[in-house]
């Protein structure tokens, strides 16, 4: 059983970033060997807990 049948997520999100933006997570992503998805959860998950 792969990651994605133990953990689904239906739930999809979309942004606009610049290109600079865009650059800037390319680059994330072929340094840390992470998706997009795995990158922006991350990004998500340290911004809601120093608000929480």
């Amino acid at each position: 059983m792969d990651k994605t049948t133990r953990n689904p997520r239906y739930n999809v999100i979309s942004m606009r970033i610049s290109e600079e933006e865009r650059k800037r997570l390319d680059t994330i992503v072929e340094r840390s060997s992470m998706s997009v998805s795995e990158i922006m959860r991350i990004a998500f998950e340290n911004y809601t807990t120093r608000f929480h």
